[in-house]
């Protein structure tokens, strides 16, 4: 089964996709994907996102919000366009070499509300084979993932303060629950 992560900003979304990369490493499963790692201001607000690929760590300033990185805009940040596109390659590289988990942290109104960012790899999702996937998303938002993949069936988890410790092993084994060892 396919899963979306939604939570509120700052829930602990990375986080938990951190540790499912790691528990399903553990449970010999090759997951791949990219993580959006924030860097906190000194009031404590998100002002820098990196991409960071994995498996490998790779990562890539991806945006900020104090400086125009000559790329897309939202009302928080300015993107570099062209780390998305080195981002897309990257996923489409693990689709292709057949990773068993696609991490996507995360589709957000950069993609569903103006067709860009990772855009691209939502047309490749929805038109072809895709593996299991951990897609993140904001709550507000989930309605419009769904109406751009409506041939993907997913398991909706919300990331909370209180379930943000725990919740990497549900979506393991909700991914993973098919999953036969001796094959």
């Amino acid at each position: 089964m396919n899963v979306l992560l939604t939570g509120e900003r700052q829930a602990g979304k990375t986080a938990v996709c951190k540790r499912v990369t790691g528990l399903a490493r553990e449970l010999g499963h090759d997951p791949a994907g990219v993580l959006t790692p924030v860097v906190l201001d000194k009031d404590g607000f998100p002002a820098i996102r990196y991409a960071l690929m994995v498996p490998d760590g790779e990562q890539r300033l991806l945006a900020q919000t104090n400086s125009d990185l000559g790329g897309p805009r939202t009302s928080r940040y300015s993107f570099d366009a062209n780390v998305f596109s080195w981002v897309v390659e990257r996923l489409r590289g693990a689709i292709s070499q057949d990773c068993d988990l696609l991490i996507v942290d995360e589709i957000g109104p950069l993609e569903l509300e103006q067709g860009r960012g990772l855009a691209p790899l939502l047309s490749d999702l929805s038109a072809g084979r895709h593996p299991r996937l951990l897609l993140v998303v904001r709550p507000e938002l989930t309605a419009q993932l769904h109406e751009q993949l409506p041939a993907i069936p997913f398991c909706t988890f919300t990331v909370t303060q209180d379930n943000r410790q725990t919740l990497a092993d549900a979506i393991v084994k909700e991914l993973f629950a098919d999953h036969d060892p001796g094959r």
